[in-house]
């Protein structure tokens, strides 16, 4: 069938955009997924914190960013951590992730190991192996071979072959104060796919964070924390946050992100070992000259704590 002079542009700008995706051959896509819900699941964020907190916890994350854009950021998270000696902690993390074109997934396992410093003060050390893949849908913006006799776009589907990743993470404890660093994206090489020439490298990038929990009375609590994150040809960003707890069953959280972002959460132990978080993020930058609601970015997180379902069930057994 011939195609008409108005699909013509389109399919050009399409295949103009495919090409500044692939020249160089060295192909920079999307970094690996990006989640918050920080306070309710610190394992998301580092993995030093497996068994620490939430032990024997299952947690499932839905999160979509640029919510107003066709085919922005999709991520799938299922991550759980236990507590298995006074020293070690293991846990599992599944992620993935969509945008647009591009797909991932990433699969790994973490190991921690608590050392005491002083008295009150220990270093948790944390490091997680797995494996990645990567997969570009080219089929999406291009499906004509009749048109362009390109290779690379006749195959549509381009998978990487499965890659080796690590992180490293270290956590300093004392009293109600915790900082620590992790190290992602720790990768050897770049990742080549089956079908082509292409290959992907995920920049190397890390993570500082700090909090301290003040205690109001005996219902409440404060947490103000700081994350700052940045890489490898990233730029650096800053979160600054606070999370406001009654008697550690609800919660409300704030905060400020540097690039013009503005978010807050609402989450609690909704039933017994049923917990349900909710994060809202919302873009102020009036200098992007796009609307405010494209830059929207929703996050569900669901967790269910086993360990509290097995003391009842133990209890009802005595």
């Amino acid at each position: 069938m011939m195609r008409t002079e108005t699909e013509k542009p389109q399919t050009m700008k399409k295949f103009i955009l495919i090409c500044l995706f692939f020249i160089p051959s060295i192909l920079y896509g999307q970094q690996f997924p990006f989640m918050e819900a920080y306070f309710v699941n610190p394992f998301s964020m580092s993995p030093s914190y497996a068994g620490l907190q939430n032990k024997s916890t299952l947690f499932m994350d839905y999160r979509a960013d640029w919510t107003g854009i066709d085919g922005g950021p999709r991520t799938y998270q299922l991550s759980y951590s236990d507590r298995y000696s006074d020293k070690v902690g293991l846990g599992g993390k599944f992620i993935f992730d969509k945008t647009d074109i591009f797909k991932q997934v990433l699969l790994m396992g973490t190991y921690t190991y608590e050392v005491k410093i002083f008295k009150e003060h220990s270093i948790n050390f944390g490091l997680s192996l797995g494996f990645y893949r990567n997969s570009i849908d080219l089929s999406k913006y291009y499906n004509d071979p009749s048109y362009v006799q390109d290779l690379v776009l006749l195959y549509g589907q381009q998978q990487s072959k499965v890659k080796f990743a690590s992180d490293f993470s270290a956590l300093y404890r004392f009293s109600h104060l915790e900082a620590g660093i992790l190290f992602s994206n720790l990768m050897y090489g770049s990742v080549h796919y089956k079908n082509s020439d292409m290959t992907y490298k995920p920049y190397k990038n890390y993570l500082l964070h700090s909090s301290y929990t003040f205690s109001i009375d005996e219902k409440w609590a404060l947490k103000p924390m700081m994350v700052l994150r940045g890489g490898q040809h990233i730029p650096s960003q800053l979160d600054l946050s606070a999370e406001l707890k009654w008697k550690d069953t609800f919660w409300a959280s704030t905060l400020i992100r540097t690039s013009g972002i503005f978010g807050v959460g609402l989450g609690g132990e909704v039933y017994q070992g049923i917990i349900l978080s909710y994060s809202y993020n919302l873009s102020n930058n009036i200098n992007t000259n796009v609307p405010v609601s494209p830059f929207g970015s929703h996050q569900v997180t669901l967790g269910i704590r086993f360990s509290k379902f097995l003391k009842e069930k133990s209890a009802k057994d005595s």
